[in-house]
C-alpha cells in the first residue's frame, strides 16, 4: 500500500529523509493493524502560510492549524468495508505549528502523533463531541503504541 510523503515550502527545513520515512512507515503500521493495508493516503508536511489558506478554504476559520485530513469518501469508521482497498484521502500537517506546539526536541514524535491523529479523521472519527473524542483518542493511542517495520 502507498503512503506518499510530500514536502512543501515552508516544511523542508524542518523535516528531514528520516522523519519522511517514519511517518509513512507509521501510517503503514497502522493501516495493517486496522485490516486496511490496501488502503492508502497521502501525507504532506508544509508550512502555516498554506494550512492558514486551506483551513480559511474549507472550514471558514482564518487561522493556521496543525493537521487537516480531507478524506475522499466519507466512511463511518476503520471498520466500514467501503474503507479497504482506496486511496482514503490527504493527511496535510503544518510543520511549523507542529514545532511550535510541540518543541523541536519532540517535533518527530508530534508529527508522527499528527499523522495518526489524520488517519483517524480519514475515517470518519472526529473529537468535537466526548463521546467520538473519547473513541477517537483511543483508536490514536492504540496505533501510535504498535511498532513499525
Amino acid at each position: 500500500m502507498p503512503i506518499d510523503v510530500v514536502v512543501r515550502k515552508g516544511a523542508g527545513h524542518l523535516v528531514g529523509v528520516a522523519m519522511r520515512r517514519r511517518a509513512a512507515d507509521r501510517l503503514r503500521t497502522a493501516l495493517r493493524r486496522l485490516g486496511r493495508s490496501r488502503s492508502s493516503a497521502t501525507v504532506v508536511f508544509t508550512g502555516d502560510d498554506e494550512i492558514r489558506a486551506l483551513n480559511r478554504e474549507f472550514r471558514g476559520l482564518d487561522r493556521a492549524t496543525d493537521v487537516l485530513s480531507f478524506h475522499m469518501q466519507e466512511l463511518a469508521g476503520e471498520a466500514d468495508p467501503a474503507g479497504d482497498g482506496i486511496f482514503l484521502g490527504d493527511i496535510v500537517i503544518s510543520v511549523q505549528t507542529a514545532c511550535r506546539r510541540a518543541g523541536r526536541a519532540r517535533l518527530d514524535s508530534e508529527l508522527e502523533r499528527l499523522a495518526i491523529h489524520g488517519l483517524c479523521h480519514l475515517f470518519g472519527h472526529d473529537h468535537h463531541r466526548p463521546g467520538p473524542a473519547r473513541r477517537m483518542r483511543a483508536l490514536e493511542k492504540q496505533l501510535l503504541s504498535a511498532e513499525t517495520t
